[in-house]
């Protein structure tokens, strides 16, 4: 080993490790959860009607073919994984901190969902047409201004839905393999179902304020959303694609979580690895 370089630098931070397995996380959930978020985006616009998941399906299917489920993926694939991974980054960072030097583990539940509504991360919602097209498009009819409709909104629905989402899945994996969160969870069944939960009830919590952001970032500066959604169709607007919503969520997360922890896990496996070789060389 050339002199001076010490076995420390090829060992990862807590938090690059929590940003890489994030990431990867992300992507095995855009992967898993596309072909229903696809589907989600349409029931939730305006005039869609109340047909449920099924029908969406087959008329995309007629219409459209298979391969409409996964346009524009590729965008998602990579805002998402980016996404996920600062979540759960910051998420770590929290829970840490909260923990005072202890291991994370010990946090109580609470503790796991004050650090993750700090973890609360811009959301990004996969397009049916060309990201720069459609940049090039807003930016000529709204200016800048037009890139941040429906932040306020997204905030809303983020800080509180991030909370319900750590520390449900904590307490799932916990009830499904006791000692799991101490010790560390050897059922990727256990994982799958955690995350899905945690997903669906936090997806559950915050719902209204989704369908009110999508359709704000779809309509016009101008028009008031909540109220024309209210007058036209009544508070029915606000829970259009549920359904879909919370088995694309079970799906997604379950494959975020159960991603997140493999990786997690290998990455904690290579650093002392890593080190290890470096002190032989």
């Amino acid at each position: 080993m050339e002199e001076g370089l010490e076995p420390s630098v090829l060992q990862l931070s807590e938090g690059t490790r929590d940003f890489l397995a994030g990431g990867i996380g992300g992507a095995f959930g855009v992967i898993a959860g596309q072909p229903l978020d696809t589907i989600r985006i349409r029931q939730q616009q305006p005039g869609a009607g109340g047909a449920g998941a099924r029908q969406f399906a087959r008329a995309i299917l007629a219409a459209e073919g298979g391969r409409s489920f996964f346009r524009g993926m590729g965008y998602p694939l990579c805002t998402a994984a980016l996404q996920t991974a600062v979540v759960f980054q910051a998420y770590g960072i929290a829970a840490r901190h909260l923990a005072g030097g202890q291991p994370t583990t010990a946090l109580s539940l609470p503790q796991v969902f004050y650090a993750g509504c700090f973890a609360e991360g811009p959301a990004g919602a996969p397009g049916y047409v060309d990201p720069l097209a459609l940049l090039a498009s807003i930016l000529r009819s709204e200016g800048p201004r037009g890139l941040y409709r429906g932040t306020a909104i997204t905030c809303i629905r983020d800080f509180p839905s991030h909370g319900v989402y750590f520390a449900v899945y904590e307490a799932c994996r916990e009830l499904f393999e006791p000692g799991s969160r101490a010790g560390g969870s050897d059922s990727a069944a256990a994982l799958w179902v955690a995350g899905g939960l945690a997903g669906t009830l936090s997806w559950l919590s915050v719902y209204p304020f989704d369908v009110v952001k999508t359709r704000m970032q779809a309509a016009a500066a101008s028009q008031s959303v909540y109220a024309g959604s209210h007058a036209a169709e009544g508070a029915q607007a606000f829970f259009r694609g549920l359904t879909t919503t919370l088995g694309r969520a079970f799906l997604v997360n379950g494959a975020i979580f159960t991603a997140y922890e493999v990786a997690h896990k290998l990455l904690s496996q290579q650093a002392p690895a890593a080190a290890a070789q470096a002190r032989e060389v």
